[in-house]
């Protein structure tokens, strides 16, 4: 899962963009915050998708759902 990598990358853009933004004259503790906030937002979101997938996961083994195909098994059929 790259979900802490893209959380960290998400933290330090913010931090570059916060910096780089004109106009905006912020102190090192709300650059800090800034940073914060974006890495907070990565990680929720990778957590609302694995949740979420696996609910799905669940259905499939359930029966009430079908499994997601993946993009390899979609050309394979295409060339068919």
């Amino acid at each position: 899962m790259s979900t802490p990598v893209f959380a960290v990358a998400a933290g330090w853009l913010a931090g570059v963009v916060a910096q780089l933004v004109p106009g905006a004259h912020l102190d090192e503790t709300q650059v800090t915050t800034f940073m914060v906030a974006a890495t907070t937002a990565a990680l929720g979101s990778g957590w609302k998708w694995l949740q979420g997938w696996q609910q799905h996961e669940r259905l499939v083994a359930d029966g009430k759902a079908a499994p997601v195909r993946s993009s390899r098994e979609r050309r394979s059929r295409k060339a068919t």
